[in-house]
């Protein structure tokens, strides 16, 4: 792979190391310092603290807060599976993995009791119904958990959003709690997926519903084993699985009806947006005060993974599965 494809990044921190202490310190200095909090937020959130890749049905890329809006279409996408895999009624307990700072399951909570309307409406549904009784924001990085505790409190949240430090391969959760699973672009991150997802198993109650997405190790044409590794090597990609492989570590811990959907098209679109916002801060005179070399380095690694996403480098997409009702675990 040359250093044009390769993310600019100080491999004493993000190179794989094979080391979990080495790797989830990596993956903090990845996202929680307030210079990346900032940049995530100007970039992928419109503003917030929304940071996920979008689903673009439908929207208009040059309508202001379009990134926000596909961001948020994605999530409720994902509920959506969700639902149609779970009894989303009564008393619902749900925990996303890897929540950042809570907003993505905020969000679900709130489509929940207003059939995915947003805004002070849904809030206000929230508040007025008891049954939605628990949600739980599993996520290691410190200050992200700190800001995501501030803003449950401030939305008048926080007897029904709980935030807790952790790891997805040790999570500090009760067996069969959750009526579903989520996780929402973070599992890239995991140590060890297999692990990851029997965490996931073990803590979801019997006939619940896991649904994730993320990036996944693409085989294009052409595309070498050097290549994929040097980008899962530069971006905290310990356990480096195509969608196949992480079906078939989903099926081994026990989930079932594991299914696949590439939404790859979506992700050239998000990483076309992002770069977009990038030109355009440093066009502004960057008036956030981001890391200009951070914005530099991400304005070359944006276009770099426009190519790798034609290239079939990775793909991403959506995996969703079943709980047996029969299970022990």
């Amino acid at each position: 792979m040359t250093a044009t494809n390769a993310a600019q990044v100080d491999p004493a921190i993000y190179a794989k190391s094979g080391d979990i202490s080495k790797h989830l310190e990596g993956v903090k200095k990845q996202y929680d310092t307030q210079n990346k909090i900032e940049f995530y937020k100007q970039v992928m959130g419109d503003g917030t603290a929304n940071i996920h890749f979008g689903k673009w049905d439908n929207v208009d890329l040059d309508q202001e807060g379009a990134y926000g809006k596909a961001s948020e279409q994605m999530t409720d996408y994902m509920f959506d599976l969700v639902s149609g895999l779970c009894d989303c009624e009564g008393e619902f307990k749900y925990v996303d993995l890897g929540s950042g700072v809570y907003f993505s399951l905020t969000r679900l909570v709130h489509s929940i009791l207003s059939s995915y309307r947003t805004g002070a409406a849904a809030l206000r549904l929230v508040k007025m119904h008891p049954h939605i009784k628990h949600a739980t924001c599993l996520n290691l990085c410190d200050e992200q958990n700190a800001l995501a505790t501030k803003e449950a409190a401030e939305a008048g949240l926080e007897s029904r959003i709980e935030v807790v430090t952790g790891t997805y391969e040790d999570a500090p959760l009760e067996d069969n709690k959750y009526d579903a699973c989520f996780s929402q672009d973070a599992f890239v991150h995991a140590f060890e997926k297999k692990q990851a997802f029997k965490e996931a198993f073990r803590v979801t109650k019997p006939g619940g519903a896991f649904v994730w997405c993320d990036l996944m190790c693409g085989s294009g044409e052409g595309v070498s084993d050097e290549e994929l590794q040097t980008f899962a090597a530069t971006n905290m990609v310990n356990d480096w699985l195509s969608p196949e492989e992480n079906v078939a570590a989903c099926q081994a811990v026990g989930w079932e009806d594991v299914k696949f959907v590439d939404l790859t098209a979506d992700i050239r679109i998000s990483f076309q947006l992002m770069l977009k916002k990038v030109e355009k801060i440093l066009a502004d005179g960057n008036p956030a005060g981001i890391d200009e070399k951070l914005l530099a380095s991400y304005k070359t690694n944006l276009g770099n993974r426009i190519t790798q996403v034609d290239r079939g480098v990775f793909k991403w997409g959506v995996v969703h599965a079943k709980k047996p009702t029969t299970s022990a675990n």
